[in-house]
């Protein structure tokens, strides 16, 4: 029997995209979840694809839906409390994983589980542990766009490389356009402790609520100290890169009080009280599809920075990567990467970064499918 995709959460907001995206390239994913007639339903609008009904209570529902070369695309989240088991499925069956999530605690404890072997790899061990199948957390935006960049960048930098500050931005005529998902995850991960990547190891940045400013279309942007992947995949690729820093301006739009409240959002995020507050608020402002429909995801792009400075902090190379809507682009990454997959384009085992997984060439042309390019 041929592989499949198989979208887990499909009839969830991302999961509609993901699912939406695959067809717009010739695929007929299987939709997955546990609500039947939703996932029915939505089949129906896709052309008639198959439909199967999986539970996180129940694990051996999820690991049916895939066999060994097969991909298993999950867009449930919050992924550190629902995440293990799908990735676990996927693992264990010899499947290819891809996920949508946010969070980089969740990635660290995915790398712990279910180690790397990449080809030429001297790691035996490791090797011996490692999963069947290629898995890659976190494969939308963020991460993609800024490991794409971030690696152009460093690429081009050469020995002079010291310090990579990527920055996220949401440039466009709309409002934030963010999902009740998206949300959440921002308050969960301000709260939560994170790395940056500092002399040549994992360390806790200077101070919560770090900004730094880049030029973003012609315009200065402020962006906030947020966790990124990027911090434990290009490390592998570039270990002569001493530091890397995240940064989140997607709001960066907003006026001074919006941006002034960002560092404070940091710590109140921290407050249970507070922060269910804030989650009810957002569930009013999401919407009835659970985040911004086709025509205000139309008003807004996607907008990545890559910034490498020398030991006297002097700018050595710059790379913007720019592309649709956040959510656009997050569905049309997560449906190539199925794609790239299915075609045995990654030779890489276990959870590794999308350079690990397709090469740099590799991701150009995955990204540039996306909708991802290189601007000036």
């Amino acid at each position: 029997m041929n592989a499949r995709a198989v979208v887990f959460g499909a009839t969830g907001y991302t999961g509609r995209l993901v699912a939406q995206s695959l067809v717009e390239r010739g695929l007929r994913p299987v939709l997955a979840g546990r609500r039947e007639r939703e996932l029915n339903r939505l089949a129906c609008t896709l052309g008639g694809l198959d439909v199967r009904t999986a539970d996180l209570a129940d694990p051996d529902s999820v690991r049916s839906l895939v066999t060994e070369g097969d991909v298993l695309i999950t867009t449930v989240g919050p992924f550190d409390r629902m995440g293990d088991v799908v990735a676990d499925a996927a693992a264990s069956q010899g499947a290819h994983y891809l996920d949508s999530t946010g969070e980089v605690g969740f990635v660290r404890r995915l790398q712990e589980r279910h180690p790397s072997a990449v080809p030429g790899g001297a790691d035996d061990a490791a090797h011996a542990r490692a999963p069947r199948g290629t898995m890659l957390p976190a494969f939308g935006y963020d991460y993609v766009p800024g490991i794409l960049a971030g690696a152009l960048a460093l690429d081009r930098a050469g020995a002079a490389a010291e310090t990579l500050r990527v920055g996220y931005f949401a440039p466009g005529d709309g409002r934030a356009g963010l999902s009740k998902g998206t949300m959440n995850t921002l308050l969960e991960q301000l709260s939560q402790p994170f790395r940056v990547w500092r002399d040549h190891r994992l360390a806790k940045p200077g101070s919560i609520g770090q900004q730094h400013t880049f030029t973003v279309d012609g315009k200065q942007r402020s962006a906030i100290m947020f966790p990124g992947t990027e911090v434990l995949f290009l490390p592998d690729a570039f270990p002569r890169v001493a530091n890397i820093e995240v940064f989140n301006g997607w709001f960066s739009g907003a006026g001074p009080a919006v941006k002034a409240a960002m560092p404070a959002l940091a710590v109140a995020g921290s407050v249970a009280p507070i922060r269910k507050a804030l989650a009810q608020g957002i569930t009013r402002v999401a919407g009835s599809e659970g985040g911004p429909g086709a025509e205000e995801r139309a008003k807004t792009t996607s907008h990545a920075a890559a910034v490498v400075t020398d030991a006297q902090d002097r700018v050595v190379s710059e790379v913007h990567v720019t592309g649709p809507n956040v959510y656009t682009v997050t569905g049309h990454l997560l449906a190539a990467g199925a794609e790239y997959l299915l075609a045995g384009r990654s030779q890489a085992r276990g959870v590794v970064g999308p350079l690990q997984a397709f090469g740099l060439d590799g991701l150009v042309e995955l990204c540039a499918s996306a909708g991802l390019r290189e601007t000036t």
